[in-house]
């Protein structure tokens, strides 16, 4: 276990501790099905996306937590410059696991607004054309953030839906030229059932 997994152990720990020490304190878990779209760029990609999220929350209502998301995109067709009868699909796949910060609104009220950010590793195999508009798969490993705007519906104590929107950096790259270069920021909107404990 590297030193960062442990550190969220014991946040995790600290909050599911006893009742005088969590006074204030809130576990977080939340999965999300949705759309990760491509909408900057002319290839306009879009596909599932899935989303888990794990956190601990302190009183103030900052959290931190441990998020897994990825995504399967298609963009439009275009024909193969190898054969111009032959068409192929642009695709931007990627999987992410990282630390989210999240800092939620109106705790006590039965919706709650929240931001977050997200710093993860992603894992990127995309199908992009070359230079010369053949379509070649590659595979890159790259660091990559995320600015997140969600809203958080509690139907009880323990229970609620959960809507976010996301701006992503860099999840995927491709090579351009010699170079290899991010994406356009891709856009995810999830949602799905959240638990407070």
């Amino acid at each position: 276990m590297n030193e960062w997994s442990r550190r969220v152990v014991v946040l995790v720990a600290l909050g599911l501790g006893t009742e005088a020490v969590a006074e204030g304190w809130h576990g977080y878990a939340s999965l999300g099905a949705g759309v990760t779209l491509d909408a900057l760029s002319e290839w306009r990609a879009k596909g599932p996306a899935l989303q888990g999220y794990l956190g601990v929350e302190a009183p103030p209502g900052l959290s931190l937590g441990v998020i897994l998301e990825g995504a399967e995109t298609w963009g439009k067709e275009f024909s193969l410059a190898e054969d111009p009868s032959q068409r192929g699909r642009v695709q931007l796949d990627y999987k992410a696991l990282g630390l989210e910060a999240r800092l939620r609104f109106f705790r006590d009220k039965p919706i709650n607004p929240w931001l977050g950010v997200r710093l993860a590793r992603s894992w990127a195999k995309p199908l992009t054309p070359d230079d010369l508009g053949r379509l070649r798969r590659e595979k890159f490993e790259v660091t990559s953030m995320a600015f997140r705007l969600g809203v958080d519906g509690w139907v009880g104590d323990h229970w609620g839906l959960s809507l976010a929107a996301a701006m992503q950096w860099c999840d995927v790259k491709f090579t351009k030229s010699v170079f290899s270069e991010c994406t356009k920021p891709l856009q995810t909107v999830v949602v799905g059932p959240v638990a407070r404990f």
